[in-house]
């Protein structure tokens, strides 16, 4: 029974944020009673870098796996963002299925945008004691992709499995799989990674700085305090902030500074790092507190002093919300690995892209990001090498992240490519790709990738591409009269939709790649009948097939798929057009949250430079195995299907790929 400790720390941290086939194995091997399975997932490994690095000598160990079994481009999902291509790997089957079309959905009947893999809601039922807001009720964190991945089959078939940061896994729940919960994991304060920055500089004005949280410092004989804010304290009425102390001493002739957070006191030089630092942010004094754990870069101490604190993450020795499947599970990695990053995705490309991070700052971070995955590889590697059956799957996300970034300093068309540049991380994308080639060589020495009874798989979701030039959505349907705002004036607005006129607008642009009809019956202020829905669908879709960038000449949209009305029936926050963006292209950083611009195409001059979420048939997947595939083009389920019909599971209906080896 959970004691009232325990039940006031989960209430407050849930108001953070918010028929199998016929009686036959499936096509594939016969059932392999000591089968072990291990799959690495690279997100964003792409098929033409990793051909070329191969053909350069940069991926040997790539190329020897490739050798054993084979390579193979592997189709993403429509479209290829992240949750969705990782739950067609998950489930087996396709959004019509999960029910993820794009990082963001929208809630027709509110028309308010959220978070398409999971929802955490605060309890119900509370009563109000003095200033406080005591619970009544658990509150809940829902995971939103349907149907039961794969592991769970594996479960019920006693094949002992650990699914380590499969994105579009949070929570996770089963105590009977080992799980860390990965991309969707938000950070203490409810976000998914909302870094702090500490400075007495006065070019960082708040409201400029986007991603994170400005604290202005006022140093006074060498002395600075102030507050690091936590999660919202929802057990008072006024949901305050929770606030941790932090107090300054610098140095006045030396580059060096002590700081003090809570009871821990650092010295630093200008660009030390710290390791995880422990916090607790205070709720009811003595009764009830939440666990956080942050790190401190320290940029500069003379003349303006700059620190920069990491997004707070969720505490894993103890965590507030279901990061870790199992407490045995958690107490293990408590003892054998400490602390280590826990909300979704650790890189802070935020801090990157606004300026507090520097190229080199953040290089560094992302080495040190690898370095601590590493650690937690070894760790589950050694668990992996002592059984006779088992299946591992470990995700790794630092190339996905550097290939965003840094895609502008090879990429010549890209409008912030500088010609010459001396920049310190170099090739940053191709250490990445090294780097992942080093982890894979350190894997196959522990592994023999001959043994009959091993399958070693190293997948990607998607490939990448450049993203040089942004199109808003919302404009152009503006343009074309798709919709109306209320006020001409006042056309460029980044506020949600806050200038439109709902009773004269036929479509509108939420996500990155989603379109969607203010449909009747549907949405909260929904004009379309649904009589009309396909005239207006295919009318849009050719329309935006011949939008051509006026810069350039070229079309901005190589493909557009219409989802099938029984999939919209089923799922109703799928949305009506999905957008494949041409090579270059997509959807523009104001219109993914229902905002305008005064053109509808744009220079992209943010340092998010590569991207993926275009036409897949443009950046398909990978897949590496040590034994031969078949398949010539395999998509994502049929991976899933594969690794069933290997350890001679049944596929269960709703699953729509067929098993790789063997066919």
């Amino acid at each position: 029974m959970m004691n009232r400790r325990d039940f006031l720390k989960k209430a407050t941290a849930l108001g953070i944020g918010g028929a199998l086939y016929p009686l036959q194995h499936a096509l594939g091997a016969p059932p392999q009673h000591k089968l072990k399975m291990l799959i690495l997932g690279i997100d964003g490994m792409d098929l033409h870098l990793a051909h070329v690095y191969m053909q350069k000598g940069v991926l040997p160990n790539f190329s020897k796996l490739a050798a054993v079994g084979g390579l193979r481009a592997v189709s993403s999902s429509f479209p290829p963002q992240s949750p969705v291509a990782w739950s067609d790997f998950s489930i087996g089957a396709t959004s019509r299925t999960h029910g993820i079309y794009d990082f963001i959905h929208r809630d027709p009947a509110t028309m308010m945008p959220f978070h398409s893999t999971s929802r955490v809601e605060g309890p119900e039922k509370t009563i109000s004691l003095g200033g406080l807001k005591i619970p009544l009720l658990d509150g809940k964190v829902e995971l939103l992709r349907k149907e039961r991945p794969f592991w769970e089959y594996l479960h019920d078939h006693d094949i002992p499995a650990t699914v380590f940061k499969m994105p579009a896994n949070f929570p996770c729940e089963n105590p009977k799989v080992r799980m860390v919960s990965g991309m969707g994991t938000p950070d203490l304060r409810g976000g998914y990674g909302s870094f702090t920055l500490l400075t007495s500089a006065p070019h960082y004005p708040a409201e400029k700085v986007k991603g994170g949280l400005v604290v202005p410092l006022k140093f006074k004989a060498q002395k600075a305090t102030a507050s690091l804010a936590g999660p919202k304290n929802t057990l008072r009425v006024d949901e305050p902030d929770t606030l941790v102390p932090i107090t300054i001493w610098r140095d006045q002739k030396n580059n060096v500074a002590r700081i003090q957070i809570q009871d821990r006191q650092f010295v630093l030089k200008s660009g030390e790092w710290t390791d995880w630092i422990p916090l607790s942010f205070t709720m009811i004094p003595h009764l009830s507190d939440v666990k956080g754990i942050c790190r401190l870069y320290l940029k500069s101490i003379h003349p303006d002093f700059c620190m920069y604190v990491s997004p707070i993450n969720i505490d894993p020795s103890d965590p507030s919300l279901p990061i870790i499947s199992s407490e045995n599970y958690r107490r293990e990695l408590e003892q054998s690995v400490g602390y280590f990053y826990t909300q979704g995705l650790p890189a802070d490309t935020k801090a990157l892209s606004s300026g507090v991070l520097d190229d080199v700052e953040y290089f560094e971070l992302e080495q040190q990001i690898l370095a601590e995955r590493n650690r937690m590889l070894d760790h589950e590697l050694s668990r992996f090498a002592k059984q006779d059956k088992a299946f591992l799957f470990f995700y790794f996300s630092s190339l996905d992240q550097n290939a965003h970034m840094f895609w502008r300093i090879h990429d010549r068309g890209h409008p912030l490519f500088r010609e010459n540049s001396n920049n310190p991380p170099g090739n940053a994308i191709m250490h990445m790709y090294r780097a992942m080639d080093k982890m894979l060589g350190d894997v196959m020495d522990r592994l023999d990738i001959h043994d009959p009874n091993l399958r070693l798989i190293v997948m990607s979701d998607h490939g990448f591409a450049p993203f040089r030039r942004q199109v808003n959505v919302n404009t152009w349907l503006y343009e074309k009269g798709y919709i109306e705002l209320k006020n001409i004036q006042h056309r460029e607005s980044n506020n949600y939709f806050d200038n439109v006129n709902w009773t004269k607008t036929v479509a509108y642009n939420v996500g990155i790649n989603a379109l969607y009809l203010n449909l009747k019956g549907r949405e909260k202020y929904g004009i379309i009948p649904e009589s009309r829905a396909n005239q207006f669908l295919d009318r849009i879709r050719q329309e935006l097939l011949d939008l051509r960038d006026p810069a350039t000449g070229r079309k901005a949209v190589s493909s557009i798929r219409i989802v099938p009305a029984r999939a919209r029936r089923d799922n109703p926050f799928a949305p009506d057009l999905i957008l494949g963006w041409s090579r270059g292209y997509r959807t523009s950083w104001d219109s993914v949250l229902g905002g305008f611009s005064p053109q509808v195409f744009s220079d992209n001059n943010d340092k998010w430079s590569g991207d993926h979420c275009i036409d897949p048939a443009l950046v398909p997947a990978v897949l590496f195995s040590n034994k031969a595939v078949q398949k010539a083009r395999p998509a994502l389920v049929d991976i899933t299907a594969t690794i069933l019909a290997e350890y001679g599971i049944p596929l269960p209906s709703y699953m729509e790929g067929t098993p790789l080896f063997g066919v």
